[in-house]
């Protein structure tokens, strides 16, 4: 009877994600990296979503590149591969939590840690292809997991690691800095797999299905542009796993609703870690103190199952840390370490649900549980309809080039520099709006001086303005301020601007 109830909740909080998601892709101004790719890699006729460059998430260009085509340029078609990403990773979340927890309130939460922690949300929106690869990331563990799980007919997992190499394929096409946790998971899938094979035939066959499919579906559409990578777009990351971590931990638990955080008395982002650390410390030695039991009651949660998402990261971790020792390649940092909140959560989730018959046991998965309730209430309060944590400052780019398109109509205005933080975003809004005259927004990591007008990232610019006399008639509260000068003329053609923004509406 209680079922149904449950999952409508289940399925409701799985659509408010969805149209959150979307509604956030509407709303929301595009952002340097958003801009970036649609200049370079979507707007040219010719497809230019071969190039070897860091910026271009392969998969992410190709989808906005062929719905820019059919729709025309705007916010939802820029974001159109986010948001495919984003149905595939809460679709992965849904049947993933369902299969894990056989307690609703765990399989509630666990659906909202991996789907509403702000930072992966983020990404779940932005036009990038972070969403995406998680996405294809889950969902490999998803397919295999309801195939082994139940432990059904080895034809249907043979099958199931045919889809999974391929979803593991396209997280990678998705983005490459998704390589190493790609490789490790695919390994401990078959790893897995082959545990449940019964014979050496069976065996190969799931070796094939997991590796071939894959590899030839990366080689085929990223083949050249991996032969072309220029070691110099190796370039962002950190210098240490601590960094790597803080990044995350920062990312995670940014920006609290102001009113709840006025009437905390603890500070819940440095106490959630350390108390989580102790439960999963506690929740392994139950574990291995109870193996044989475990072993012996054929668990469909045996401990395997939880191996797959923290064997594989910490392996992909061993990896970059590898590379960082041998080669200095960076480690994650931020979103290119997303993938580690993702299978962290995931293997959380699968911790706290195996059931260990005992006191101490039941004790744990009740803690881990209030954990994860705790968890998830924080980051529902942390939603966001404005901004991404990783470019607050481009927050208010449609508004900058709204006040700047009303004084191109009024006065003809037309020389402006703008800080390296704003001109990718203003060229984008030049192109999809095309009623202006502007030149192209020119990038400059120096701000040059005579321009007639600014647009600058007031705390970094502050002193610019003063030395330059600049009379600044717009701010927003990102931060970002639009500056006349007073000291150039109007060129021919052009008229003086008034002090005050025109009525973008006159």
């Amino acid at each position: 009877m209680r079922r149904a109830p449950q999952r409508g909740i289940l399925i409701g909080l799985a659509a408010f994600a969805m149209v959150w998601a979307v509604l956030r892709a509407h709303v929301q101004a595009i952002t340097i990296d958003e801009a970036v790719t649609y200049t370079n890699f979507v707007r040219p006729v010719q497809p230019a979503f071969w190039t070897a460059h860091a910026n271009n998430h392969l998969l992410n260009s190709i989808l906005e590149w062929t719905f820019t085509r059919a729709f025309g340029t705007s916010n939802l078609v820029a974001r159109s591969g986010a948001l495919i990403g984003a149905a595939i990773y809460i679709v992965a979340s849904y049947f993933l939590c369902t299969l894990i927890a056989e307690r609703f309130l765990l399989r509630m939460f666990l659906f909202i840690c991996l789907v509403f922690n702000p930072f992966i949300f983020d990404f779940l929106v932005a036009a990038r292809g972070y969403g995406l690869a998680s996405g294809f990331l889950l969902s490999a563990i998803c397919i295999v997991s309801y195939a082994v799980v139940p432990a059904t007919k080895s034809r249907r997992v043979v099958s199931a690691c045919v889809a999974a190499s391929l979803c593991i394929a396209l997280s990678f096409l998705s983005n490459f800095s998704f390589a190493f946790v790609d490789a490790t998971t695919i390994v401990m899938l078959y790893v897995w797999a082959f545990r449940r094979a019964p014979s050496r035939k069976t065996r190969a066959k799931l070796a094939v299905a997991c590796f071939l499919p894959g590899l030839l579906l990366a080689g085929a559409l990223a083949g050249q542009i991996i032969l072309q990578w220029n070691r110099g777009e190796l370039t962002y990351g950190a210098a240490s796993l601590r960094e790597t971590f803080g990044s995350l931990h920062r990312a995670s638990f940014y920006e609290l609703d102001p009113s709840v955080q006025e009437v905390l008395f603890i500070d819940l982002p440095l106490v959630i870690p350390m108390i989580g650390g102790i439960l999963v410390a506690w929740k392994v030695i139950l574990i291995l103190t109870h193996w044989r039991s475990l072993r012996s009651a054929r668990s469909p949660l045996f401990p395997t199952f939880a191996a797959v998402p923290a064997v594989a990261a910490g392996a992909a971790l061993v990896v970059h840390w590898l590379l960082l020792r041998i080669k200095r390649i960076p480690l994650p940092l931020d979103r290119t370490g997303i993938w580690i909140l993702v299978l962290g959560t995931l293997f959380l989730g699968i911790l706290t649900a195996i059931p260990i018959p005992t006191r101490a046991g039941e004790i744990s998965r009740r803690s881990l549980t209030v954990l994860m309730v705790v968890l998830g209430s924080y980051f529902l309060l942390c939603l966001r309809l404005n901004y991404f944590k990783e470019w607050k400052w481009d927050s208010d780019t449609d508004k900058l080039y709204s006040v700047l398109a009303s004084y191109n109509h009024a006065c003809g205005l037309r020389d402006i520099a703008p800080n390296w933080r704003y001109d990718a975003a203003l060229n984008y809004y030049r192109n999809a709006s095309g009623r202006e005259n502007f030149p192209k927004f020119p990038h400059a990591d120096e701000l040059p001086a005579g321009k007639r007008a600014y647009v600058l990232f007031e705390p970094q610019d502050h002193d610019f303005v003063a030395t330059h006399g600049l009379s600044i008639v717009y701010r927003s509260p990102s931060g970002a301020v639009i500056a006349l000068n007073p000291h150039v003329e109007p060129s021919p053609g052009e008229t003086p601007c008034p002090a005050k923004p025109p009525d973008p509406g006159k």
